[in-house]
């Protein structure tokens, strides 16, 4: 059996040479379509990868029972999207996200999840791209942080106001942001934990600009891009969701826009909010959350901060947040 094995390893090191003298004989254009081809296909055990990652182990016998009574009421449909969705409706954790912010009771449970899965069937968050909400896109009040190469020059465009004087024909239309993959050199920011970070323009904003329909699609876009992002780590289950609001800028008339908002996060995305946190609030703002406060259940509540005055940029927030202890899988 040894001089068996022996001559097995033998031909395998032949072959194995033989394969990197050819490479290397090769021209460097060949070596170039071979590289990209490496990369294509790690790319795509990637985001298996992520998939796998973002999808905890239940163990707890009384949540396992209750996802078992759950999946007997509201039975998986097939699947919205590709196999490898990063927001999937057939799995365990998708069930268990409903249930824990209702108890872990599946009767109380039925109705809001048949209504989420009859949302995304319609919605389809899955196919959602820029281009299906150009007017928010545009805003550039929503924006998706990266780090490397060029990721601050967005961060750039900081203006509260828009001038008056420039005449909006002139000007070019702005890209659609944030893109649906990250720009090349750049990678997707997180927290510390692993949280993907979207950071909120308040000044920017302009929701009465879009259609109710675009509203909700763009948010759609928005949280499915964070979901999207989530990276990559075996190590520790991260599903949750980070979002820093700057408020400078803000108006009530946003409040019923907010609430749409909201709703969408709460109704379709439980168990999703890891980190709200807000900076730079007008003084006033107290009593506006007491409007807002109530829209929430205690689950997305527990989750928001009030920095102090000194934290007023998104850098300063972030190392807030990486200073935190926070939540980032469902348990």
């Amino acid at each position: 059996m040894l001089p068996q094995l022996r001559r097995h390893r033998s031909s395998f090191l032949r072959t194995s040479s033989s394969m990197i003298n050819h490479l290397l004989r090769t021209s460097l254009t060949s070596s170039c379509h071979l590289l990209l081809f490496l990369l294509i296909i790690s790319s795509s055990f990637l985001h298996n990868d992520i998939v796998v990652a973002a999808s905890s182990t239940i163990k707890d016998k009384q949540h396992l029972t209750a996802i078992a009574e759950l999946k007997r009421l509201v039975p998986p449909t097939k699947q919205i999207g590709v196999s490898t969705e990063v927001d999937a409706i057939n799995d365990d954790a998708y069930y268990a996200r409903f249930l824990s912010v209702n108890e872990w009771d599946p009767i109380k449970t039925e109705s809001s999840i048949r209504q989420s899965i009859e949302w995304r069937k319609r919605v389809q968050p899955h196919k959602l791209r820029p281009r299906h909400c150009p007017t928010l896109c545009r805003q550039h009040a929503w924006l998706a942080l990266t780090t490397g190469p060029g990721s601050k020059m967005i961060l750039n465009d900081n203006d509260e106001q828009d001038d008056a004087t420039n005449n909006e024909k002139n000007r070019k239309q702005p890209p659609l942001d944030p893109p649906y993959n990250c720009p090349p050199l750049q990678s997707w920011r997180t927290t510390k934990h692993g949280l993907p970070i979207t950071y909120f323009r308040c000044w920017k904003w302009k929701p009465e600009l879009a259609s109710a329909k675009e509203s909700e699609t763009h948010l759609a876009y928005h949280i499915h891009h964070l979901l999207r992002r989530v990276p990559n780590n075996r190590k520790k289950d991260v599903s949750r969701i980070c979002v820093i609001f700057d408020m400078r800028g803000f108006e009530t008339y946003m409040l019923p826009h907010i609430h749409k908002c909201i709703n969408i996060l709460r109704c379709q995305y439980p168990g999703r909010a890891g980190a709200m946190c807000f900076i730079n609030v007008p003084i006033y703002f107290t009593t506006v959350w007491k409007i807002i406060s109530p829209w929430l259940d205690d689950e997305i509540r527990s989750k928001v901060f009030f920095v102090e005055r000194g934290v007023d940029d998104v850098e300063k927030a972030v190392g807030f947040l990486n200073g935190m202890k926070l939540k980032t899988g469902l348990f």
